[in-house]
Formats: C-alpha cells, structure tokens, sequence
C-alpha cells in the first residue's frame, strides 16, 4: 500500500479538506466528538464503566481556557495589590472583521499585530535569515513599519491604505491615525483599521517571503489565525510580566 501525503490549500471548496476542518472543528468544540470510540475500566469493585475519550483539540482548548482564566484572576489581585492599570484586563472582544476574514489573511493580520510576522527584523532575531534586509527592496532593515510604507512596488496600496485609514478615524470617536503620525502598533490595535489593513495585506505580500503560492508555505509554518492563538498569545504576555515581577521582587 502507498501512501502520500500532500499539502492543499484551504477554503477552496476540496472536499475533503472541507470535511477535515468540519471535524476538527466539532473535536474543538465537543469533548465527545464522533468518531471517538467508547472503551471500558474496571473498577477496584469489580464493576466496569464506560468512559469516552477527549480530543486532543478539546484538551488544548480547555488549558488555553484554563490559562486564561489563571491568568487573568493573577491580573486582578496584583491590580488588587498595586493599584497599577498595566494589570487591568482587556476585556474587549475579539476584532469580529480580522475573525471573519479568510483564515490566511487573518493569520497575517494576527502573526503582524503581534509582531511574530514574516519580516526581515524578526527572522533574522529568530536566526531564520543571516540579516533584517528588505527582501522587496533591499532596505537594510525590514520592519512591519516598513512593510506598510516604503517598498516602491506597493506606492498605490500605501496610498489607499493611509488615506482610508484617516479618512475612517475622522469619522468614527477616537484618534486620528495617519501616515506620518502612527506607528504600525496602534494601527493594527485600531480595530477602526482593521478592515483598511486587511485590505492593503489582500493586495500586497506584506508579511510573506515571497508571492503566491510559494508564500502559503511560509504561513502554513506561521501560527493559525483563530481567537484562541490571539488569547494564548494574551496569555503569554501576562506570564512574562508575572516572571518580571517575580524576579524584580528577588
């Protein structure tokens, strides 16, 4: 019997990859998917019971729920503590127009907010590439701020870009954002901005290492995009602030 085992692309209408994703879904959601079978234990009395196994992916959810929840309840005792606001919880809710976009746009939008991205800087930190050069230009350092304002061969994207985003903050309570006076990290946290940002990564290969469809395999590397990576990365942040505090205490 041969087997081989290939890459597809997702959201393409395939059949089976569409019936795989509904499933991994379902074992996500419900700790008693289909498909998992039934087995027995004996009990010290004699008497068997029938339990029903967990999905790995249910498993993982409930410690990211799990975490969460620590990590949080850690937050409000040292605000309780401190009075300090960099404790208070986010209690906003996920950017519903980054969820409901595709899940490879989402992923880039998600993989650029926290900086974890396909950018010359990061690469190079992680030892992935030997330097930060722009690989679009050959700017000496490529960063997620370079990506959405130099390189020459998206001028007419950049240009739509700032000038949709500044034109929604004029409207809509809160700052106004423009080229010039907004850094790349309050951008992508304006979910004002969101909809201006996933449109100019839709139309340029910000955040790939190349064009399509050599770049879906950088991101099929790259985290998923989906709420639960954006609250686990959450969740990460706050342990490395509670191990800060922690050492600044000893």
């Amino acid at each position: 019997m041969k087997i081989e085992v290939r890459w597809c692309p997702s959201h393409q209408g395939i059949e089976g990859n569409e019936v795989a994703d509904q499933w991994a879904k379902l074992a996500a959601d419900e700790p008693d998917a289909h498909g998992v079978e039934w087995f027995s234990t004996t009990n010290p009395d004699g008497s068997v019971s029938a339990r029903k196994l967990r999905s790995l992916a249910n498993i993982k959810r409930g410690f990211s729920e799990q975490k969460r929840e620590d990590a949080i309840n850690w937050a409000k005792k040292q605000l309780d503590r401190t009075r300090n606001r960099k404790y208070r919880p986010d209690e906003k809710k996920p950017d519903q127009t980054v969820v409901k976009a595709k899940e490879r746009l989402a992923s880039r939008f998600y993989q650029m907010n926290t900086g974890h991205c396909l950018t010359g800087q990061y690469l190079a930190w992680t030892t992935r590439r030997p330097d930060a050069t722009c690989w679009w230009c050959q700017y000496k350092i490529q960063t997620r701020e370079h990506q959405f304002k130099n390189p020459p061969q998206w001028k007419s994207q950049q240009k739509t870009l700032w000038a949709t985003v500044l034109e929604t903050t004029r409207k809509v309570p809160g700052p106004t954002r423009s080229r010039d006076r907004t850094n790349i990290a309050k951008l992508l946290a304006d979910q004002r901005c969101s909809q201006a940002v996933l449109t100019f990564l839709a139309t340029t290969d910000a955040g790939r290492t190349s064009g399509t469809p050599a770049a879906d395999k950088d991101e099929d590397v790259a985290s998923e995009a989906s709420e639960w990576e954006a609250r686990e990365q959450e969740e990460q942040a706050w342990e490395r602030q509670e191990e800060e505090e922690r050492l600044g205490r000893e």
